[in-house]
Order: C-alpha cells, then structure tokens, then sequence
C-alpha cells in the first residue's frame, strides 16, 4: 500500500512538475519587481507626459504615419466601470463628465493639437462608451474599437474621416465568441483576429477569474471574424490571459500573454482559419499591448508588478478630487511601467521600466521610426508619453 501511494504521489508530482515550475517562473518577474526592488531604465533620449490635464486612462495608441497622427482611446470611466480588472460600480453622480470614454487623435507631426474625435449616428456611444483596444485600416478608413459598455461588450465599426476628425458609426459588432474582447488585429475585407482576455469574467465570478489568471489557466481565447460572414466565426488559439495581438508580417501573429508574461508566436493559414503554436517568448512583465513598427520590431507595454496595478484598480471608483484626503489620495496612480522591444535580430530587450512615479500602468507603446518619435499610453495615468530616441 505504501509503496502504491508513493508510486501515485511521483506520479501527481510528474504531472504537476511542468506546471509548477511555469508558474515559478512567471510569478518570480512579480517578486523581482516588487516595490523598492525594481530597476529602473530609460532607454529613450528623452520624454515627458503630455495632455495630462485634458486625457486619462488611456488604454491603446494606434498610429496613422502618413499623416502624423497617433489615435488614443480613453476613459476616465474606467475608474468605476473596468470589466477586465472586475470594477463594477454604477456611474459617478458628483462628476457625471466623467462617465465616459471617447477617442481623441493627435496631430504630433505638425500641428500638436489634441482633438477629441467626434461620432455621428451613435447616441449611445454619447453616455455608454468604454474603449479598450482599437485598430485603423487605413486603405478603408475604417476604425475598431472593443467597447466594454455597461449594456454588453461588442467591436464598435466606425467610418473615420481623420482630416475633419470626425467618424461615423456604422455598426456594433456582437458574437457569442466575442464575450471577452480586448484587442483587435486586421486583415482586410472585414477579417479580423479578436482576443479575449478570459474565459471566465470577472462580471461573473471576479473569484474563478482571478484564479484562472493567476493559475495561467488558458482561459483566453483568439478569435476569427469575417465581418461579412459572422457564421464563420471561430476560436482559432487558446491563450492564458490574451491580450495584445499584432501581425507581424503575412504569416505571423503574436498574441501577449499577462498572466504568463511573454509573447505567443504562431504561424497564419492562408484562409486565417487556423492558427499553429511556435514559440514563446516570456518577458519581464506581464504583457498588455503590442504594435509593430517600420522595421517590424515589435514593440511590447506591461505591467511589472500585477499586485500594485490590481491596488490602484481597485480604490479608483471613490476617486474624487475635490472630495476629502482619503478621496484625493485614490485618485493618484503609482503602478510601476515596462516596455520592451522585441527583434529576430536582437532578441528581446527592455526600453523603459519606471517604478510608477513618472510612467504609471503602461498598457502601448507605438513608434514612427521616420520621425523618432513614439507614445506610451498608461492604464490609470494621466496624459499620454511622448518620446524621442
């Protein structure tokens, strides 16, 4: 009998090994980076936070190159109402202005001005607008954007007029695969991978969610969709805690992972319907957004210590300026920052880490290679980085 048990015991222990020793590995960069602990690095020449009193909150940074304009979404509403991170409290009654998101384009090549963008033929996007990730196909003019509304999530389809900084919104995507979206990677014609970033939500049971994020359970999913043809719609990866996703040239996308920091890289089927596993980079922090620059460098913002951005989500939604000490103080952000940068050349190596006091809750960094110059938006931050290198 004792010699059965201890048979079953290596047996469990076998078993458990590889996962064990994945999630020692993921949750050490967390004891690394703990406070008075992290590193700091500056990579850049120079930056300096722009916009911080008109933008916060800002989750994603798009890039249109050709014009000199970054596209930001934000949303100081994502103090009350953050689905990913499992706030759900009802709209603010002291500072109803700042219930909602709205996506604002900078004109950082010639004029500097900071526009918020304007939306026709979407009333509803005027008091229930939630932006996550966003994606621009420039060719059709054509803007993306995860919607995490107190009504249901869905992929909002706007026709974009950039120079006239006006957008009209053409429709609101929904699919029963799409119950978790949080980034959003074109193709064309109306074909696009989503993420979603659990299986479990937090809106129904913040308890598995987070033990299915902090397990590396892969929970999250990449989806396919043609716009034009929802029946085809299909989960195409398995990914713990998904994330970003980019493409990095015609036959590989890369999806990040935050709960098991790193970089999933798989090979496309021509038709887009199926994904292959093949390689993992990790990373030092846990991967949120990812983009692609001109020299098809990979571009990587993160969160180092997961503990203290869970901290600052969660004492947000009595954030009150005006209000008492206690109030102020919760409107603050102190999340440390990561970005990395990511090559077949050069591997994988860290541009920026800030421990919160300049840079708090990076979740994009963007590059124009041609210009030097490049952005980093922060989760819970004020204003948006502008860098020269």
């Amino acid at each position: 009998m004792a010699r059965t048990k201890s048979a079953i015991s290596l047996v469990v222990l076998a078993a458990l090994a590889p996962w064990l020793y994945d999630r020692y590995i993921g949750l050490s960069t967390i004891v690394v980076n703990r406070p008075g602990k992290l590193l700091h690095v500056n990579g850049f020449k120079g930056y300096e936070v722009k916009f911080a009193d008109r933008i916060r909150n800002c989750e994603d940074v798009v890039l249109e190159e050709e014009l000199g304009v970054a596209i930001l979404s934000c949303d100081p509403g994502r103090d009350r109402w953050n689905t990913v991170m499992g706030a759900f409290h009802p709209p603010s009654t002291t500072h109803p202005e700042d219930n909602n998101g709205a996506i604002w384009i900078y004109d950082y090549s010639t004029s500097q001005a900071l526009t918020k963008l304007s939306i026709s033929n979407a009333p509803t996007l005027n008091s229930d607008f939630h932006p996550l990730g966003i994606a621009l196909d420039p060719k059709s003019s054509t803007l993306y954007i995860v919607n995490h509304a107190r009504s249901g999530s869905c992929i909002e389809i706007l026709h974009l007029d950039l120079p006239a900084r006006t957008a009209t919104h053409v429709r609101s995507l929904t699919h029963p695969l799409l119950h978790a979206p949080n980034a959003i990677e074109i193709f064309g014609n109306g074909k696009l991978y989503v993420s979603n970033d659990h299986y479990i939500r937090a809106a129904v049971s913040p308890l598995l969610s987070k033990i299915e994020t902090f397990s590396g359970a892969p929970g999250g999913s990449v989806v396919y969709i043609d716009t034009n043809d929802m029946d085809a719609s299909k989960i195409v990866a398995r990914v713990p805690f998904a994330n970003g996703i980019a493409r990095l040239n015609d036959t590989t996308l890369v999806v990040a992972s935050s709960s098991k920091p790193g970089l999933y890289f798989y090979s496309i089927s021509p038709d887009l319907q199926s994904l292959e596993l093949k390689n993992v980079v990790r990373t030092p922090a846990g991967a949120d957004n990812l983009s692609i620059d001109s020299n098809s460098k990979i571009l990587i913002a993160g969160h180092p210590f997961a503990p203290t951005l869970m901290h600052v989500a969660e004492g947000r939604w009595d954030c009150d300026e005006k209000g008492t000490q206690e109030q102020k103080a919760k409107c603050g952000c102190w999340a440390p920052s990561w970005v990395g940068e990511w090559s077949e050349e050069g591997g994988l190596r860290t541009v920026l880490r800030d421990g919160g006091e300049k840079v708090c809750s990076s979740s994009t960094a963007v590059r124009d290679g041609e210009r030097g110059v490049g952005f980093v938006s922060m989760l819970y931050g004020r204003g948006v980085v502008v860098f020269r290198e």
